[in-house]
């Protein structure tokens, strides 16, 4: 037994089951963007010679039994027999999946909880042996010594009086490790069990799974033991969980769906019953073609779908649900004229708005494929392809339905409230003294809170957030993170030095110290580094500083076969000697701190590259995320700030701004839905100025009201029709318990609500400084027939 012992158990350790494969992987930077924590992972698997990407390591926490309410379990033989009880039913389980029967050993299972088998050992014969001393954390037995902390947790807490308590619940746990809490385990909050295996492909991960959630589902009937309860945490639990969230999306979106189909009825009430019926299943079939297409051109490529990529969907509705109401008021305005010649007009003023969002959607999401996480690469290329498609569906199936089926219900007298809403009137207060100022003032105001809610906005990521509110997964993280909170361990592999050669050894160590006593680690009490006791021991036989006698001190102390040290043996000589050592550090529940932390030990190990060392931790793929969240969005934010000019500089910061606002953070989700909304921002804005431009280019208008007026006429109502059918459409999807749908969901609301501000308000009032006051000359009576087509 020895102080390092625990390197294979808890190589992982608690951060090693946040999320599933399916979460982590894909979230992952890929090979080019992030060639440094991919090295780290790497070199991890090959020393233990697996596949880093089927590597699943998961817990089991013992707590007291729940009807009892009590919060500590009394040390005694009887807790601990339970719990070998419990680790050995896991180890034998057994579900059937696809009619076939999956065992544990079926999924590789590594044994990595020896360290609680060797206490309960020593336990059983502490009475009888003097020498046998186990004390919290690290414990003496038959001299040698092991760390104990890696299986118990809030040790002796009942001793703790009122004030710690205080500021404990304030500070997290101490780094130096109080009184009360050294010495013999009287009571513990928690046991914890750990648990890894390889799943490397999806068979593999589905009997996982189905094993996981057995015992997951065993944990809330809670019947396994009158003595204690458990929970389950692993990343398969937490993908059926997160699977289940997505059917209420479903369900949800459908009542969406029917809401937006009532509000277009209500928008097409000038159409016939059949004129309505036909429009809004070709307005609503094109985006949906579209996508089908989109996926189905991937699926036979052997694209792999994610999920993120259930968003594209809704994405793709909202922007062809949009085009169609352009097409459709456009049409409705051009009645006067011949079928093929008002075809003709349509597409040639609404074709060209329409083909520019297009492109401005296409190449957002385009810049996006070139993210360094997979997932959100993999989103952004079938949106991307999904909005072209959808871009020639418009005109493929859309615009020949209005030719077909358009027929308009007989003209009745205008209402009084229509004939004093019109757009000339809110041009008219748009534009003059008090309207400019007043839209001056709230764009200021718009932008101040803006600016406050991005100040406030930070990266991080929490992974309660990828599953169901109400999911029982919830209450069970809450337990962990008291875990987490003491244990968080960091493993390193290093090349080791000659033990001749002085200066080297002593530059090895003063690396290993600067990692122990780095910020949030508990120091040199706490790591598992078996070097120190082989120095020692070679010293205590007066042996020559040199690692010929490795495989001895190995098999003394009964850890040969844990593949804590690798060794290369030539002619009979030890070579080169690779270790497996683990700092413990106090856990940070601030992922953006932790990323940090982990950024920062990776500078220091670079700083000693003879060494070779490299850092594993469980969650590196989602740390790597998080400290290039943000200069990735910078740099998406700028490419398209380029391509799409000032509508994104207006739009992205003010979205950022109210999402802060809101409750977001800037996380992986955050990063998506940005990008995402890129696209989304210049819709309406490209609508508004396009049309200026033409405006501009004919010289048709006599001043700035007339052509504000003149654009509102020709975009205004489908604008405001788009929105709000996109704002129906999304309200549903609030009450989905799942973060990333609500998270969307902001996303869209808010981008529709400031798209349509900055459409019909800001914009026109910027144009309108920018507007002729001198039109170009041209032939009196056909200047006065445009003016009266303007004002029809």
């Amino acid at each position: 037994m020895d102080s390092s012992v625990g390197g294979e158990a808890h190589s992982g350790g608690w951060d090693g089951v946040k999320h599933g494969k399916n979460l982590r992987l894909p979230l992952k930077a890929s090979p080019i963007a992030a060639e440094v924590p991919r090295t780290h992972l790497q070199k991890f698997a090959d020393f233990y010679n697996i596949t880093y990407e089927g590597l699943e390591i998961w817990a089991v926490l013992v707590t007291e039994k729940r009807s009892t309410g009590r919060q500590y379990m009394n040390m005694s033989m009887e807790l601990l027999n339970e719990v070998e009880r419990l680790d050995k039913y896991v180890r034998n389980i057994t579900a059937e999946v696809d009619g076939t029967v999956v065992h544990y050993d079926d999924l590789h299972g590594i044994e990595i909880n020896y360290l609680f088998n060797w206490y309960k050992y020593a336990y059983s014969w502490s009475e009888y042996f003097s020498d046998i001393n186990l004390t919290y954390p690290v414990g003496h037995a038959l001299g040698h010594k092991f760390f104990i902390g890696s299986h118990f947790f809030g040790v002796n807490r009942h001793k703790e009086s009122p004030v710690r308590q205080f500021l404990l619940l304030l500070n997290g746990p101490l780094l130096i490790l109080p009184d009360f809490q050294r010495g013999p385990i009287e009571q513990v909050e928690f046991v914890t069990l750990w648990y890894m295996n390889q799943a490397p492909n999806m068979t593999q991960r589905r009997r996982l799974q189905a094993l996981q959630l057995k015992l997951f589902k065993m944990s809330r009937v809670d019947n396994f033991s009158d003595l204690i309860s458990f929970d389950v945490y692993g990343d398969q639990v937490a993908n059926s969980e997160m699977l289940r969230g997505t059917f209420h999306t479903v369900h949800l979106f459908a009542v969406g769906v029917i809401l937006m189909v009532a509000f277009m009825a209500l928008a097409f009430s000038d159409l016939t019953i059949g004129s309505q019926t036909a429009l809004i299943l070709s307005a609503i079939g094109s985006p949906a073609i579209a996508t089908a297409t989109c996926f189905a051109i991937l699926g036979w490529l052997g694209f792999p779908f994610n999920s993120i990529m259930c968003i594209t969907p809704f994405l793709v509705m909202g922007i062809g649900v949009d085009d169609a109401f352009l097409l459709l008021h456009a049409w409705r305005r051009h009645s006067d004229q011949p079928i093929k010649e008002r075809m003709r007009t349509v597409v040639l003023q609404i074709g060209p708005s329409m083909a520019i969002t297009s492109a401005t959607n296409t190449l957002a999401f385009g810049v996006g494929i070139t993210s360094p996480t997979p997932q959100m690469s993999g989103f952004c290329l079938c949106t991307c392809l999904a909005i072209f498609l959808d871009f020639l569906f418009e005109f493929l199936i859309f615009a020949p339905t209005i030719v077909l089926f358009f027929s308009a219900k007989e003209k009745k007298p205008a209402k009084i409230v229509k004939r004093w809403i019109s757009w000339e009137k809110f041009t008219n207060i748009l534009l003059s003294p008090f309207g400019r100022i007043s839209v001056i003032i709230f764009t200021i105001s718009l932008y101040a809170f803006a600016f406050v809610g991005v100040s406030h906005l930070k990266p991080s990521f929490d992974p309660s957030k990828t599953f169901p509110y109400d999911s029982d997964l919830v209450v069970s993280l809450e337990k962990f993170e008291k875990v987490q909170s003491e244990y968080a361990p960091l493993n390193f592999i290093s090349a080791l030095p000659d033990l001749s050669d002085s200066p080297q050894l002593a530059l090895f160590m003063e690396m290993v110290e600067r990692l122990e006593y780095s910020e949030g680690c508990y120091g040199p009490e706490r790591t598992q580094i078996l070097l120190r006791d082989y120095i020692e021991w070679e010293e205590y036989k007066n042996n020559t500083m040199s690692f010929e006698e490795l495989p001895k001190f190995l098999s003394e102390r009964q850890i040969k076969d844990k593949n804590i040290v690798q060794y290369e043996t030539v002619n009979g000589t030890i070579g080169k000697v690779w270790m497996n050592y683990i700092v413990i550090c106090r856990g940070d529940l601030d992922w953006n701190r932790r990323a940090m932390k982990i950024d920062k030990m990776r500078k220091i190990i670079d700083q000693y590259p003879q060494f070779q060392t490299s850092l594993f931790d469980y969650d590196s793929t989602i740390y790597d995320l998080i400290i290039t969240v943000k200069d990735e969005l910078i740099k998406a934010v700028l490419i398209t700030f380029v391509c799409m000019t000032l509508a994104c500089a207006f739009m992205i910061p003010t979205l950022l701004g109210f999402l802060a606002l809101w409750g977001q953070d800037l996380d992986p989700v955050t990063m998506i839905n940005v990008l995402m909304a890129i696209g989304f921002s210049v819709d309406f804005s490209a609508h508004v100025c396009y049309h200026f431009h033409i405006g501009q280019r004919d010289g048709i208008l006599m001043n700035a009201k007339e052509q504000v007026t003149k654009i509102l006429r020709a975009v205004g109502r489908p604008m405001v029709e788009a929105s709000l059918s996109t704002l129906i459409c999304m309200v549903p999807l609030f009450f989905v318990p799942v973060y990333i749908i609500v998270a969307f969901a902001k996303t869209v609301c808010l981008v529709a609500t400031l798209g349509l501000i900055h459409g019909i308000v800001i914009i026109p009032v910027c144009l309108s400084f920018f507007a002729r006051t001198k039109h170009i000359p041209r032939d009196n009576l056909v200047l006065n027939e445009q003016k009266e087509a303007m004002l029809e």
